[in-house]
């Protein structure tokens, strides 16, 4: 499945590649040499930069990915207060063509592919929290950098979870219905199958004394919430390293 989506992209790369391969070519045939202005440079500029791009993301490089929403949301606004009113029809082409690249390649499932191309190796991520919309913030953080997740809203339910999938870390909530984060992460750490998986707490709870409780049950590290996304990768980076 990870290769075919892969393939799909490195389709529309090529796609795209040709478009403005022959956008470019068109551009400086039409557009006479005496005529040239530093507008005119720019644009050229701009249809090299789509192009390379084009041909970094058939390489799944992650800044050809980003060149490419990057230029092509700045093109939209440009497009939009310019041209839109005037209903010119070549201009519109190109409209429409800037918003589908920007959305598809903004897509969390598309990004997801270049930072699995960036790690070579998908690690998963066990998020144990009762409060969904908390899940809902931190997966596409997760899987936006190459991580497959995991998530479990009860205690009980993640050291089941935790004991069939081995997940390479896990996110933990202190405060949960019935067994308490604490004690899951006791019990994760007493059970030799499990022991070595590191735990990160993420709970709101940050005195001095909860963090010490937390480290002497063998917790890797303590995080707060609401979490700060830089934060959150950085800190799983560095445990998982």
């Amino acid at each position: 499945m990870f290769k075919n989506k892969q393939m799909n992209i490195k389709t529309i790369g090529y796609t795209l590649a040709v478009l403005y391969a022959l956008s470019l070519w068109a551009f400086v045939i039409f557009i006479q040499i005496p005529d040239y202005t530093s507008r005119i440079v720019v644009y050229f500029l701009l249809f090299v930069a789509l192009f390379v791009g084009s041909i970094a993301v058939i390489r799944m490089q992650e800044w050809g990915r980003k060149l490419l929403v990057a230029i092509n949301a700045a093109m939209f606004i440009v497009l939009f207060i310019k041209f839109i009113p005037k209903v010119n029809i070549v201009p519109l082409s190109y409209f429409i063509l800037n918003a589908v690249v920007f959305l598809y390649f903004n897509q969390a499932r598309v990004r997801i592919q270049f930072a699995g191309k960036k790690t070579n190796e998908w690690k998963s991520i066990l998020v144990v929290d009762d409060d969904i919309s908390i899940i809902k913030i931190i997966r596409p953080i997760l899987m936006s950098n190459g991580y497959s997740v995991l998530t479990a809203q009860t205690g009980e339910e993640g050291i089941q979870i935790a004991k069939l999938q081995k997940p390479d870390l896990v996110l933990l909530d202190v405060i949960l219905p019935g067994i308490k984060g604490r004690e899951v992460c006791k019990q994760l750490k007493s059970d030799p199958l499990m022991k070595d998986i590191p735990v990160v707490f993420l709970t709101s709870k940050d005195s001095p004394d909860d963090i010490q409780a937390e480290m002497s049950l063998g917790a890797s590290g303590h995080l707060t919430k609401p979490v700060n996304a830089k934060i959150l990768i950085s800190t799983i980076q560095k445990i998982l390293s």
